[in-house]
């Protein structure tokens, strides 16, 4: 059985993934989770979801960038 996913609205996303414009159709949250711990998140608004934690934010959403472009191709590729 298939269920419809219901794509989320770009303003009902933007109150959990605050971050735009990295990756079309992306959106991403830094959170830091414990002194110099850091987690970010990201999903596009069909509700998949890239993460990662470490110690350097910047270097972590640059890398799940790179995974969600990656997601949007192999998408578009199928």
């Amino acid at each position: 059985m298939n269920k419809e996913i219901k794509k989320l609205s770009e303003s009902n996303i933007l109150k959990s993934f605050p971050i735009k414009g990295q990756v079309s159709g992306w959106y991403f949250r830094v959170t830091e989770i414990s002194n110099g711990a850091w987690l970010v998140e990201g999903s596009d608004q069909f509700g998949r979801m890239v993460s990662a934690n470490g110690s350097n934010p910047e270097e972590l959403l640059q890398d799940l960038s790179s995974q969600a472009s990656e997601l949007n191709e192999r998408i578009k590729n199928t």
